[in-house]
């Protein structure tokens, strides 16, 4: 992308800060006391460049992109500025900061996994929610081509009795979903049946080929076959849409209705549940995630843990988080991704002023798909996407909040 375009995309957002209408005050009952927000990494370009399965599984040509496939976009930074400082507005409003101020490294810690594009997740959050601030630290593992225990969910058991369950579920899932009319638009938007894969390999029904579990020690599980192809294409087509492509050009023009893009959704979200979600694998690759996060939310708060703390990696950080955990279902208005793009999970420690009591409270916020292509700015009268979750074992009041002391008991069981 031309630097100009980079320039004039920042710029909007930065510019955008000083245009805010407040909402209103919160209930001064409940004092926010800490903000632990889980985020998957911003908007990024495919990989698609160079890819063989995807360009043999279709006739067409796959649009280039100005930004290289995995890193992130200029747009994707700018639409982490108008997160972040939507992030401070509601932050200040809450008493947790003071407005147009610089946090201290006591208040605000900022972490992310080794990828690229999480780095610089992280770092244009950061520079929306606190800009001119130029000497907050920003944290990250020193070896970039590690990789981070925290954020890289690795099988560490291939015994055969593991491997055995695991691979159970995950197929017993993919029986369960009922893909076969995601597989035919998918293949409708693709033209399959002109493409290399079906005139030449003589593969032309995706639903019919097999899906093959790959578990390899100290690597992530992946799932070989349709379903991770179509995973890979439909993402494509969404970052397409996210990064503001005109709608020609979006999968070639030929994806026509919300309910088009709902059927295709099925088969990205399916993927990720079933390669990273199922109980057995997820209860185990994502125990560090969940340790640390009991450790930076403690019984009782201390100044050792940051007020406000950003940890930024993917989707496969944040649904095993949510899944683990034994949240509830959620439907996320507005969006076809269960985890989209950008979208953070919000732990909130309130307290109680009338019964002395620690409180959680936990929402998913994100950009909705039309907040994502239109670039639009963010305010507390203008909010991002904001959805309360609930854990099955800390029941939740009217107002979204459950016991911390239950809370802790859930965190302590899954670690322990």
């Amino acid at each position: 992308m031309k630097l100009v375009k980079k320039i004039s995309l920042l710029a909007t957002a930065m510019l955008a800060i000083s245009d805010l209408s407040y909402a209103a005050e919160p209930n001064t009952d409940y004092e926010l006391k800490q903000v632990v927000i889980v985020s998957r990494h911003g908007l990024r370009a495919p990989l698609t460049e160079g890819a063989d399965s995807l360009i043999n599984a279709t006739p067409y040509k796959w649009q280039k992109w100005d930004s290289t496939g995995g890193f992130l976009t200029a747009k994707g930074g700018a639409l982490e500025v108008y997160m972040g400082h939507y992030f401070n507005d509601w932050l200040v409003q809450n008493g947790m900061l003071q407005k147009n101020t610089c946090p201290t490294d006591e208040q605000y810690y900022a972490y992310s996994n080794i990828v690229p594009r999480t780095i610089a997740t992280g770092q244009f959050f950061t520079t929306g929610a606190f800009p001119g601030c130029d000497k907050i630290k920003y944290h990250h593992l020193a070896d970039l081509d590690g990789k981070d225990p925290i954020f890289f969910q690795s099988i560490n058991d291939t015994s055969k009795e593991y491997v055995t369950k695991v691979v159970a579920e995950i197929e017993d899932f993919i029986d369960q979903q009922n893909l076969a009319s995601s597989y035919a638009k998918l293949q409708e938007v693709i033209d399959y049946k002109n493409s290399y894969d079906c005139k030449v390999d003589k593969k032309c029904e995706l639903a019919k080929q097999p899906n093959t579990v790959v578990l390899e020690h100290g690597k992530e599980s992946s799932i070989d076959g349709p379903l991770h192809l179509a995973f890979w294409m439909v993402d494509a087509f969404m970052l397409q849409d996210y990064e503001g492509f005109p709608a020609g050009q979006v999968a070639w023009g030929r994806i026509k209705s919300d309910q088009d893009w709902v059927t295709l959704a099925k088969l990205r979200n399916a993927y990720i549940d079933a390669a990273y979600l199922q109980p057995t694998l997820v209860n185990r690759t994502i125990k560090p995630m969940l340790a640390h996060l009991n450790q930076i939310m403690p019984d009782q708060q201390s100044t050792e843990q940051a007020k406000i703390t950003l940890l930024v990696g993917h989707d496969t950080t944040v649904g095993p988080i949510i899944r683990a955990m034994g949240f509830n279902d959620y439907t996320l208005p507005e969006q076809y991704e269960k985890t989209p793009i950008g979208g953070k999970i919000v732990f909130q420690r309130w307290h109680n002023k009338k019964s002395d009591q620690d409180l959680l409270k936990v929402e998913y916020v994100y950009q909705s798909t039309k907040q994502l292509r239109n670039l639009e700015k963010l305010t507390l009268a203008s909010p991002p996407q904001r959805v309360t979750l609930s854990l099955k074992d800390c029941q939740i009041d009217a107002n979204g909040f459950c016991a911390w002391s239950d809370f802790k008991k859930v965190m302590n069981n899954l670690v322990n």
